[in-house]
C-alpha cells in the first residue's frame, strides 16, 4: 500500500473550506428555516423550523459529501483517503475533547472561530443530538465523517495517474 505525499493535504482542506462555505451559506440561507412571527402584542418572535431545519442540515451535508467525494477526492485510491482524512479527524478529535473537558471555560473566541472548521460536520452531531440526547456521543460520532469520503475512492492508482 503506497500513499502519495502529494494526496494528504486534500481531505482536510477540502473539509476546512467546505466547512467555512457552510458557515455561510447557512447563515444566507436562513430564511429556509427561520420563522417570524408575529404575536398578539404586536411582539416579533423567531424561531427555526425543525423539518425545514433537518432537511436543509441534510442537503448541505450530502451535497459536501458528494462534491469532495466525486470531484475533489476522484483520484485518489481508498487507502490515500483514509489516510488524509484521519488527520483532519485527529484535528477534530482534539478539539472536540478538549471543548468537552474545559467546558463552559474553552474560551469563546477560540470556541467561535473553531466552530467554523466543524461546519458540515456539525450537521451530523446536531441531528443526531435530535435522536440521542446525548451530547458528547453525537459530537464525537461527527468527527469522523470526513472517513465518508472512503466510499468514493479507487481501489488502486492506475499507472497513467501517479501525480
Amino acid at each position: 500500500m503506497k500513499i502519495r505525499p502529494n494526496t494528504l493535504w486534500r481531505v482536510p482542506v477540502f473539509c476546512l473550506v467546505a466547512s467555512w462555505l457552510s458557515f455561510h451559506l447557512t447563515i444566507r440561507m436562513g430564511w429556509f428555516y427561520i420563522v417570524k412571527t408575529t404575536g398578539p402584542d404586536g411582539a416579533t418572535n423567531v424561531s427555526s423550523d425543525p423539518v425545514r431545519s433537518i432537511l436543509f442540515d441534510a442537503a448541505l451535508f450530502l451535497l459536501v459529501l458528494f462534491i469532495g467525494g466525486l470531484w475533489f477526492s476522484l483520484s485518489m485510491t481508498r487507502a490515500e483517503i483514509a489516510a488524509s482524512a484521519s488527520i483532519i479527524v485527529a484535528f477534530y478529535l482534539i478539539v472536540t475533547v478538549l471543548e468537552l473537558i474545559l467546558y463552559p471555560n474553552f474560551p469563546v473566541a477560540l470556541g467561535l472561530i473553531l466552530a467554523k472548521s466543524f461546519e458540515w460536520t456539525g450537521k451530523i452531531s446536531s441531528n443526531l443530538y435530535q435522536v440521542t440526547h446525548q451530547l458528547e456521543i453525537s459530537t464525537i460520532i461527527s468527527c469522523f465523517a470526513p472517513f465518508l469520503f472512503v466510499l468514493f475512492g479507487r481501489k488502486s492508482v492506475r499507472q497513467g495517474n501517479l501525480a
